[in-house]
């Protein structure tokens, strides 16, 4: 089985921390997001990783994985990169986004589910959510589940907490009958012009698809798609400010907030204080402990 990362974009949130690299390289607890992928998926057994590239993607050499090149990148979006990657599925696909790092548990847990399409969901999303946007939900997205975890909306926009059960993650396995209404929605997605209904969010340009506007089509198909839930143990880094709280998360320790000169917004509390990313280290700390839910049960509302 192969883990497929996407990390073609160029994520001009970022700036400046990508100018020269992709997001899968910008450094987080001295090593690069990518090395964190690769560490879990060797941990859990999968050897073969695949990476796809586009923005800088001179900068992926010498890392231990396969590399592709989406040279559409810019107008075919994080789907479009996925599918790059057609070839290489086989009966089962784990697909990752490049900007997220995860534990070995999470990905552990995604391997486990038996499900033809499973998705990592975060049931502890909310207070890492407002330490990097505080209330905002102009970027947050639907999820909303059943009882027994099978998802019903993913990836609309909301103006609601309610509508949030969950945080997608970025961590998707695409098995047996999932692969195929994968490979199915995207041709319908490319070539069916008499498919009288959006699909994949087509009311918006190719090169804006994510991954959830290809789950949320596949919601109404006939492969339930089901919530791997977690309570913790990932981060992303969407922004320079991100940098702190994926810290703070990752090892329990406030860490100040990221200033960069022409950089967002930073998050909504702490000290500010620049900050460059922490040097390598042969011995790294022994990371916290980490939990996952023995049971599936509907969230609180």
């Amino acid at each position: 089985m192969y883990l497929v990362v996407l990390a073609a974009g160029d994520n001009t949130r970022l700036r400046p921390l990508n100018d020269d690299r992709p997001a899968a390289l910008i450094p987080f607890q001295g090593r690069p997001l990518l090395d964190w992928t690769i560490s879990a998926a060797r941990e859990c057994g999968i050897t073969d990783v695949l990476v796809i590239g586009g923005y800088r993607y001179e900068a992926f050499t010498g890392h231990e994985a396969r590399l592709l090149k989406n040279p559409d990148f810019a107008t075919s979006g994080p789907v479009g990169t996925m599918m790059i990657a057609d070839g290489f599925f086989g009966d089962a696909v784990v697909v990752s986004n490049g900007d997220i790092a995860y534990r070995p548990e999470v990905l552990r847990a995604l391997l486990a589910s038996p499900a033809e399409i499973s998705v990592v969901v975060d049931l502890d999303w909310q207070p890492y959510w407002e330490r990097r946007f505080g209330e905002d939900l102009s970027d947050a997205r639907s999820l909303r589940m059943t009882p027994d975890g099978t998802i019903r909306s993913i990836g609309q926009e909301v103006n609601r907490i309610e509508d949030v059960q969950a945080q997608y993650v970025g961590l998707v396995m695409f098995r047996g009958r999932g692969v195929k209404a994968l490979r199915r929605a995207w041709q319908r997605a490319t070539g069916d012009a008499a498919y009288r209904r959006p699909i994949l969010g087509h009311v918006n340009a190719m090169a804006k698809l994510a991954v959830t506007d290809l789950l949320d089509e596949l919601v109404s198909g006939d492969v339930p798609i089901k919530a791997v839930p977690v309570h913790g143990g990932w981060i992303e880094i969407d922004t320079p400010a991100d940098l702190a709280a994926a810290t703070e998360r990752w090892t329990g320790v406030a860490a100040p907030i990221v200033s960069v000169p022409g950089s967002p917004a930073a998050a909504p509390s702490g000290p500010a204080a620049e900050a460059a990313p922490p040097a390598a280290s042969k011995n790294p700390p022994t990371p916290p402990p980490f939990e996952l839910p023995q049971i599936f049960r509907a969230p609180r509302r």
